[in-house]
């Protein structure tokens, strides 16, 4: 029997919606356990909810499924910089989580929907931190999104990027190589379904740096993005205002609130963390051909979709 959390019954609604067979589950993990147990090159997590997010996440297409796990550890492993585990102990990571640069809200989109995450840009002290360790926290949380949000997983999720503290030096740091190890990494290898990505407080210097990123992302997820500038009435007109945190005029928490919770999160995964060490892949052990990182990702070269099933 598959140790997972039970679904509400408008989520196993959408589960089903998705693929999900209730009586073939076990089957399913089973079936995924094993073939990763044959992958000579892969150290995967293999606990039951864990694997469910990215057959969910792939709407039960196995190959899908074993390609995005596969790539999970692939560049987990390739990039720690940016997406390894983080030590929760490191008072670095406490001081960005603690600056709410980036916040995923308590009650999804109309109460039953996908799940909000916002982007504060500009609200760590740009000359303290860098991007990578700013990024490397943000994936350790969507991380324990993926372990414990049903609604991330099976509703997908809205992001809102806010730029109004940002300036040139933030956007200084986004540089088109570590943009586009983030943009694969979030296409490619993480279960969470982007349903829209949305732009606010834009400033100068905003429109190269999105241009550039758009350029990287599959014409699907271009078609989920939306610049608003300034114009709070047109995020609303997407995103009710009682969806999002009390400074922002809404309901849905306070950043002081969000960022206690997630202090809190962040002791709970302590050894999770820890024992994801254990997890990656070792290229050398890789069947067939091996990957040509630098030609993939290097900042000269533009992304091709990795090889790997």
């Amino acid at each position: 029997m598959a140790n997972l959390r039970p679904l509400t019954e408008d989520l196993q609604k959408v589960a089903i919606e998705l693929g999900e067979v209730p009586s073939r589950l076990d089957d399913d993990l089973a079936a995924l356990k094993e073939w990763i147990r044959q992958q000579p090159h892969l150290r995967a997590n293999t606990d039951d909810q864990f694997l469910v997010a990215f057959l969910r996440g792939c709407k039960y297409s196995m190959e899908k499924t074993k390609s995005k796990i596969d790539r999970y550890f692939t560049l987990k492993g390739k990039f720690p910089e940016l997406f390894g585990a983080i030590d929760v102990d490191d008072p670095k990571y406490r001081e960005i989580l603690r600056t709410g640069t980036w916040l995923f809200l308590p009650t999804p989109l109309h109460g039953n929907g996908p799940r909000i995450g916002i982007m504060r840009d500009g609200v760590y002290p740009a000359d303290q931190f860098r991007i990578e360790d700013v990024m490397r926290l943000v994936h350790a949380m969507q991380d324990i999104i993926m372990l414990e949000d049903d609604y991330a997983i099976l509703q997908g999720a809205i992001f809102i990027g806010d730029f109004e503290k940002s300036s040139l030096a933030h956007l200084m740091q986004l540089t088109p190589s570590i943009m586009k190890k983030m943009t694969v990494f979030s296409e490619e290898a993480v279960p969470l379904r982007p349903k829209a990505q949305h732009f606010i407080n834009t400033i100068a210097g905003f429109e190269p740096v999105f241009n550039m990123v758009k350029l990287m992302m599959s014409k699907k997820q271009q078609s989920r993005l939306f610049v608003h500038g300034n114009k709070m009435d047109s995020l609303i007109k997407e995103i009710p205002l009682k969806y999002l945190p009390k400074e922002y005029g809404g309901e849905n928490g306070s950043v002081e609130e969000i960022i206690a919770e997630w202090d809190k999160k962040l002791d709970q995964y302590r050894d999770y963390f820890k024992r994801s060490a254990e997890w990656g892949t070792d290229e050398k052990l890789r069947p067939g051909k091996a990957i040509d990182f630098e030609s993939l990702f290097g900042i000269e070269g533009s992304f091709r979709k990795l090889d790997v099933d």
